[in-house]
Formats: C-alpha cells, sequence, structure tokens
C-alpha cells in the first residue's frame, strides 16, 4: 500500500540542461537507490522506483520548476527526506521543496508552464510593444513539420492563439511566454518567437530557454507509470 505522496520540485541547470528525459528518469532512480528510500517498485521482470513525471522537459531546456513525485512504503518526515536525496542527487539538480500530497492515483499534468527566451544574450532583444501586440492577435497561425507513420515529414497548420496565455517582456529585451498545456497540446516558446521574428525554427534554436513555473492540475485517469516522449515537452494534438 502507499504509506506517503511526496511532491518533488527541483531545478535543472543549465550545466545539465542538453540531458535526456530518460537520463534524468535514471539519475533520480540511481538517487533514490543510494539514499535507501522505501519507494513503491514498479510491477514486471525489471522493478524499478516508482518515480512520476507529470511532464517531460525539452531536451536543451534548462528549468526553474520541475516536478517528480514519489511513493513510498513508509512515511518519512519530509526534513529528514529531503536532506537524504539531496546527498545523492548529481550535480546540477538542486532541491526547491517537498511536499506530501493525497494518496490518491489520480494523474496530475501541467495546467500552465511560463517560459523565459534569453534575447538579450542572443542579440535579438525584443521590442517591448512586440509582446503586447502578439496577446492582442486574433490568431497565431503557425506551420509545424512532423514526421508521419512512413517516416515522411508532413505540414500541419496550427493556431497557436488556443496556447497562449501571456506574453511579456522581460529585463534587457528578454520574452517570457506562459503557454497552455495538457492533454489537448501545448506549444513550444520558439514558435511564439519564430512568429514575432518570420524566422524559421531551425535559426532560432542557439535562443537560450528557460522554464521558469509549472502549475499541475489532477485529471480523473489513473496514474500513468510510463514518462512523455523526451523530445516533446507535451503531446501535440495533432500528433
Amino acid at each position: 500500500m502507499i504509506r506517503q505522496k511526496v511532491e518533488i520540485r527541483f531545478e535543472k541547470s543549465e550545466a545539465v540542461r542538453f540531458i535526456s528525459h530518460h537520463d534524468l528518469m535514471r539519475a533520480f532512480q540511481r538517487a533514490v537507490r543510494r539514499a535507501a528510500l522505501p519507494v513503491r517498485l514498479t510491477e514486471g521482470f525489471n522493478p524499478r522506483p516508482r518515480i512520476v513525471f507529470p511532464a517531460a522537459l525539452e531536451v536543451g531546456v534548462a528549468s526553474l520548476d520541475e516536478v517528480a513525485e514519489l511513493e513510498l512504503n513508509e512515511c518519512i518526515p519530509l526534513s529528514h527526506l529531503k536532506e537524504r536525496l539531496a546527498r545523492t542527487l548529481p550535480p546540477g539538480f538542486t532541491l526547491i521543496s517537498l511536499k506530501d500530497l493525497p494518496l490518491s492515483r489520480r494523474v496530475r499534468q501541467p495546467e500552465t508552464i511560463r517560459y523565459r527566451l534569453h534575447l538579450a544574450e542572443a542579440g535579438m532583444p525584443l521590442d517591448p510593444k512586440a509582446a503586447e501586440a502578439l496577446k492582442a492577435l486574433p490568431a497565431i497561425p503557425f506551420t509545424r513539420t512532423r514526421r508521419g507513420k512512413d517516416g515522411r515529414p508532413r505540414q500541419i497548420q496550427a493556431d497557436l492563439k488556443a496556447y497562449l496565455r501571456d506574453a511579456e517582456a522581460g529585463a534587457g529585451g528578454d520574452l517570457e511566454v506562459e503557454v497552455a498545456a495538457g492533454p489537448q497540446g501545448t506549444a513550444r516558446p520558439l514558435e511564439f518567437l519564430s512568429v514575432l521574428t518570420q524566422q524559421p525554427l531551425e535559426t532560432l534554436k542557439a535562443v537560450r530557454v528557460t522554464k521558469l513555473k509549472m502549475t499541475l492540475k489532477e485529471t480523473e485517469a489513473p496514474t500513468a507509470t510510463e514518462p512523455m516522449p523526451e523530445t516533446e515537452p507535451l503531446p501535440n494534438p495533432e500528433t
């Protein structure tokens, strides 16, 4: 039985922003084992510590607000749990906070995610009026390229306006965008920058992106045991 369920908020620093989501999962699994935590195990021939990540972070993006959830067979004071886990996590990951969750097996999924695009350091500072103009657009058409089951690329038309919750000019000409996220899909921050600059995504990949904050909401679905794909922050409705 689940005796304790814990939300772990942590940072993924710039030093490790290029590791994949699967590598992140393995790092937490090893840390949990080294800390000798009484974590529940997955079923099957190769049981592993049951650690649920509500969303996968895109490779190359640092984060100030990532979330993992642990299900434990024993109750441990949060202060002791944090101390033990902090000693075993590899460099580049910093624990922010831990809190107890209800023992419900419901899924918690992202509701909104806020990003900062570091435009000033990329030599392309944003006009403060551009963010307001972006929010005022009635629609934000964008052409996405996806590979079909046959491996061939195909173009899909999307309206990014459905995902945009906020946009504002940050310090020094950076751009902050907040997007809706969930089973219905989401949008990548660089897609909005592509619209603003009229440049293709390929030319904007050098722009550094930091995830600032993520809010979660609970759903009725049973808890998933598999992670989200490592190359997509969330599934898009077209895929």
